[in-house]
């Protein structure tokens, strides 16, 4: 433990960027929330709190704050005494730092409910939190994915985070695999128009961009960079090439049993302006119906290059 007396009026988290030995604003925000920092003797959990000179400020690093026990003997008692850090998560866990966690919600599973009888991907995830995390007490969903598809979901460790994502979230990076009944041109564009107020005009015209995956005589692996809010106008450009999103529909196919659309990767910025990017795996519902399937090539007839080529002759050039 150490202290100081603070010599002149300042920001909290700023005298123990100053003078506390952290490495980051970050951690040694973490370290207030988690009341490991005290002012004339009361602990303060307000980063942004101003202290006056004359005061004495006391704190604990992260790193001191749980001290390791002298002997473990092991056997009945040493196996209950885990070490929260060990419990296994219910979902994969693809980002985790002080004040953020980025998990996989698999498809079939709600989100979040406001019923709490419903048993949630959030829900299991708190229950977890509670127990391996029993430092984050306050603890807030940021984005929602629907219950037939699946991707990363955040939860926030910290309030203000949760408002500043939320906030920002129009302007975040996104992308989605996207498996479609149907087959379209190798690494194309999808355009289409978004909806409009007026039914004689059109709206704003939209451009997707996409990678393709991986294609089977049936069905095709998409990558695009866009977000769930996006679907419904990329639904309306699929169907003039008439493809449509696995499982996404009354009247689209369902051989997985549930949607085709998975989140992949989030690239987001945080409160201090830093850029994280986080990233999941295909799916192994997708992996297995793209089983035995080949690399793109281009369909007969939706080729944008004027010679004519055989099915042999491999792929288009990437753009």
């Amino acid at each position: 433990m150490e202290r100081k007396l603070v010599e002149s009026e300042m920001v909290l988290l700023d005298f123990l960027m100053d003078h506390g030995g952290f490495s980051t604003r970050t951690r040694a925000r973490t370290a207030i929330k988690a009341g490991l920092v005290t002012v004339d003797g009361t602990a303060v959990r307000i980063p942004s709190t101003t202290v006056a000179a004359g005061v004495t400020i006391t704190w604990t690093s992260l790193s001191k704050a749980v001290k390791p026990k002298d002997f473990d003997l092991g056997g009945a008692s040493g196996s209950s005494q885990k070490d929260p850090k060990s419990i296994p998560s219910p979902y994969d866990i693809v980002f985790e730092d002080d004040l953020l966690i980025g998990y996989v919600k698999p498809a079939g599973m709600v989100f979040a409910s406001p019923k709490p009888q419903v048993k949630t991907s959030y829900t299991r995830m708190r229950e977890w939190m509670a127990k391996a995390r029993p430092e984050c007490q306050d603890v807030h969903f940021v984005n929602r994915i629907e219950k037939e598809s699946s991707g990363i979901c955040l939860i926030a460790k910290d309030l203000q985070l949760r408002k500043h994502l939320q906030d920002h979230w129009e302007g975040m990076e996104s992308g989605m695999y996207v498996v479609v009944d149907g087959h379209l041109p190798p690494d194309d564009v999808i355009t289409a128009f978004e909806p409009s107020d007026s039914p004689k005009k059109r709206g704003p015209l939209r451009e997707f961009p996409y990678r393709t995956m991986r294609a089977t005589s049936t069905h095709t692996l998409l990558k695009f960079r866009m977000k769930f809010d996006d679907v419904p106008v990329l639904m309306s450009g699929l169907r003039r090439h008439s493809c449509m999103v696995v499982g996404k529909g009354k009247e689209a196919p369902d051989p997985m049993g549930r949607s085709g659309l998975h989140l992949y990767a989030l690239e987001i910025k945080g409160l201090d302006g830093e850029v994280k990017e986080l990233k999941s795996r295909v799916p192994n519902e997708f992996l297995q119906l793209m089983k035995g399937g080949k690399g793109p090539k281009a369909i007969p007839g939706k080729s944008e290059h004027k010679k004519t080529r055989s099915p042999q002759e491999g792929t288009r050039p990437v753009r």
